[in-house]
């Protein structure tokens, strides 16, 4: 129990750190690393070759991934993306950029009832800071982990800016790392298994 408090008191130190350190970027480097971010992604063999993609809608500062749905789209893949419902999250399918209404969280979320249940689908994760060996520090409510921990089978790729990378990130029993990360600065791989 003590250890558990430990933790959950590291990750809010760390968690409020990482916003802080985020919310200081110009809308021009939000702009110019998620541009960075989104062409990185574009070139990866396993981005080309996915049939199903799970993107987020970025919230404030997080990497906007939005043109790189529309590209999705536009290369005819099925794109999706995530909706809370009490404590749990499922992944929408959206035809359109446009339809959305704002949700749990002030968060952008699909307005179409097509649940997406593709146990092996390409997930992009946002997250408030990233470590070397793929933890994440998401935003405390544990949707992601719950998510994956239902399907483990997806390919999980952290997205984020290069200065959300932290040495070590403090891990709990249920938190679940990333395969991969990708920033600005481009792709690191966690886990030695065929990703396309």
């Amino acid at each position: 129990m003590a250890e558990q408090k430990k933790i959950d008191d590291e990750k809010r130190k760390i968690r409020s750190e990482a916003r802080q350190n985020r919310d200081t970027l110009t809308q021009a480097q939000i702009r110019l690393w998620s541009e960075k971010i989104c062409e990185n992604l574009q070139a990866q063999p396993f981005f080309q070759a996915a049939e199903t993609v799970y993107f987020y809608y970025p919230l404030g500062s997080e990497v906007n991934l939005l043109p790189l749905a529309q590209q999705a789209l536009d290369l005819g893949k099925q794109a999706a993306f995530p909706r809370v419902n009490g404590n749990e999250m499922a992944f929408y399918r959206v035809s359109s950029l446009q339809a959305f209404a704002e949700g749990a969280f002030h968060i952008m979320e699909p307005a179409g009832d097509d649940v997406m249940d593709n146990a092996a689908a390409l997930v992009f994760v946002p997250g408030l800071a990233f470590d070397s060996q793929g933890n994440r520090m998401g935003y405390g409510k544990g949707y992601y982990d719950r998510y994956f921990a239902r399907y483990p089978g997806c390919r999980k790729v952290g997205v984020c800016y290069g200065m959300q990378r932290i040495p070590q990130a403090p891990c709990g029993e249920f938190d679940i790392p990333m395969d991969m990360v990708i920033t600005e600065c481009g792709l690191e791989h966690f886990l030695n298994y065929d990703i396309i």
